[in-house]
Order: structure tokens, then sequence, then C-alpha cells
């Protein structure tokens, strides 16, 4: 006996091998295309035991079938399986203790027969079970991929197409949702008296739930920025409108501006959002447009300041949201608004399109990831040469 305990931990390996490989190919095809390897594992498996219980003297190993039978169970139809036990309980009768003739030799090979149909037909109805669930997560899981594309159908239709044609500046605008479904914003408003608004806002969440409530960000903004004089007024009406919408684990980070085409006069007001870059193409300088006021939806009655500036040819106006300067690389190391007006001001030359497929070029080799982390967006304006300058 001691010197067959090799051959048993080889037996014991390759059957716990069979117990990974069970977990991984069984699907509701398994039984109509077997793939031959696993059959030849499952004949293997058979011969193997045979085999060991042919060096074994006195003692039956034919308990060991149940094994390959139930791998068998797992990827043969049960046909094949019903015949795999008649195989199984005539070698176990053949190499098992000889004692033919007697009746202990007719009730083993019925307890035989009896457990190996019962390991098989409970397997097989498992298998059966396991594939009937699956279909039924499959088919929801198709469900939902429908519907969240329905919904990220939805939240495209609800951005601008295209940034507006503006004489004397470039518009460009790109969002790049980490999941179907983002909570990023954008939009720009053109506006019966020359002037042009534009807004960027991250709904606090990532995927659905933030994304479905972003609609209502653009809403309340655009409801209120016809009935208001000034950015600040239209930031507070819109606060009140989110406070009413949200709980107090949602809210909205905005920065709404409004831009006097004539005149190169922007008129801004931050909610709580990351400081757009204003670079000055003249004195390669930044500024941070930090002037407004806290996020919206928290506070029911906040007050906004509205900050001002003047664009003159070649500046670059840069509005980004998290996504961009909170994103890590491997070694836990954000891209940082430093890396963000560095990539700005070597691009400085470029136009606003292609601007915003670089910083989004950027960020994805600086992360040096697969995927997003966080819903990107960039919206870049670009003053250029007019008559008046």
């Amino acid at each position: 006996m001691a010197a067959f305990l090799p051959t048993l931990e080889v037996i014991a390996r390759w059957l716990a091998y069979l117990t990974r490989l069970q977990e991984r190919v069984l699907t509701s095809s398994s039984k109509v295309q077997i793939h031959p390897v696993l059959s030849l594992l499952v004949f293997a498996g058979m011969a193997a035991v045979a085999y060991a219980d042919h060096l074994v003297a006195g003692v039956s190993l034919a308990y060991l079938y149940f094994l390959p039978l139930a791998l068998s169970a797992f990827v043969h139809r049960l046909r094949t399986s019903m015949v795999l036990v008649l195989i199984c309980a005539f070698l176990g009768d053949w190499f098992g203790p000889a004692e033919h003739g007697q009746w202990p030799h007719a009730a083993r090979m019925v307890l035989a027969l009896i457990g190996f149909t019962s390991v098989v037909l409970f397997v097989n109805r498992l298998t059966a079970q396991r594939a009937a669930l699956g279909r039924v997560v499959q088919d929801q899981a198709d469900e939902l991929a429908k519907e969240m594309e329905l919904a990220a159908e939805v939240q495209r239709r609800l951005l601008p197409s295209y940034p507006p044609s503006v004489p004397g500046f470039e518009l460009a605008a790109r969002m790049y949702p980490a999941k179907a479904v983002g909570g990023d914003y954008y939009d720009f408003m053109e506006m019966p008296n020359g002037k042009l608004g534009f807004a960027i806002g991250d709904v606090s969440g990532k995927g659905v739930s933030a994304g479905l409530f972003m609609p209502a960000v653009r809403i309340a903004l655009r409801a209120n920025v016809s009935r208001a004089a000034r950015v600040e007024q239209t930031m507070e009406m819109a606060n009140r409108v989110m406070y009413e919408l949200t709980d107090e684990e949602r809210f909205v980070s905005l920065f709404y501006g409004v831009l006097d085409i004539t005149s190169r006069h922007l008129c801004y007001a931050n909610a709580g959002h990351h400081p757009p870059l204003l670079f000055r193409a003249h004195s390669r300088e930044a500024d941070w447009l930090e002037t407004g006021g806290p996020v919206l939806g928290l506070l029911s009655d906040v007050r906004f300041e509205s900050g001002s500036t003047d664009l003159l040819s070649g500046d670059l106006f840069v509005l980004y949201t998290d996504g961009v300067v909170e994103a890590h690389n491997p070694d836990g190391k954000e891209f940082s608004r430093d890396r963000l007006l560095a990539v700005v001001a070597a691009h400085s030359e470029v136009s606003a399109e292609e601007l915003t497929r670089t910083i989004y070029s950027s960020v994805v080799d600086f992360s040096r990831k697969d995927r997003l982390e966080d819903d990107l967006t960039v919206v870049v304006l670009k003053a250029v040469s007019n008559t008046s300058d």
C-alpha cells in the first residue's frame, strides 16, 4: 500500500484539477458542443481509477468513479453518462475483490449502479438548473444592456451635438463617460442679445444614478437663464431648484459663464466646480476662475458672487471635470492642474478641437489604464483674431 501512495497523490491532484475545470467550462452549450479535452479527461479518469483499483489488493476503489462520472454529467448528455455508469460498474466489479458467484457480489453491483446513477442524475439536474439560471441571468443582462444603451442615447441627445459657430472663437467639447451613462454635463446656450452662455458640471457619484440626474441639471439651468439678468442670479435660482430635487447626499458642481461675443467680455460664477483654466497667449500666464459659491443642491438659500474677465486673441479657456485632474497613475499620483496647464501651454497653437483630443490622450497616457476611473469632460473655447484686435 505504501508503494501506491504516489499514485493516489497523482489521482488526487488530477481530481482537484477537474473540480476547478468544472467551474469554468459549464455553459448552456456544453452539452451540445463537447470539448474533446473534457471527454478525454473523463475517460482518462476512469482509466486511472481502474488502474489504481487493479494495484490495490483486497480493497475496492470503485467509489472513485464518482468523480469522472460527475464530470461526465457536466459535459455529456444524460444518455452518454448512463452508458459510462454501466462501464464504471463493470470496471469496479472486474478490478475489485473477487467475490463472483456470492450474494455480496450482486449487492455490490446493485449499490454501485444506484450510487453512480444517483450522482449522475443529481449533477445532471444541477447542471440543467444552472444552465436555466444562466439563461435567465443572460436575458436580464441583455435587457439591462439595452436599457443602459437607451439611457446613454437619451443622455447623448440632451448634450449639444456640435458646439455653436461663434464669430471670433473656436469651440470644442468632448465627454468620455467612464460607464455607459455618465454624470458629467456641458451645454451651450445661444442668447438673443448676442451673448453665448455655456456651462460644465458634474453630478456627485458615478454611473446610472448620476446619469439619470444629469438632465435635471440641464433643465434647472436653462429654465432660469432667460429669467435672470446676471449669472449669479441664474445660479441662485438653479440652486433652489436643485435643492428641491436632491437629498443630502446628492449635489452638483457647476460652472456657468456668459460671453459677450462682440466685446469678448466674460461673466461667470463657479458653484464648487474645478476652476476652469484661462491661459493667456501673450503672457503665457494662467488664471484659475474660482469666484462663485458652494455646490448646488446642498443648501436651500445661498448667494453667489460673479467674476469677469476679457478674452484676447489667442487666449484659451479650458473647462474640465474631475476626471481630468484627479486621474491617477499606477503610482497613485494625480494628473493635477499643473499637468493640465503644461499640456495646454505646450499645445496652445493648435485648434480647440485638437486640444480637447490632446488633453484626453494625455490623461489616458498618464493613467496607463484600460478604462477611465471617472467621467472625463473637456470644453475648450479659443479666442481667434478678428478685425477688432
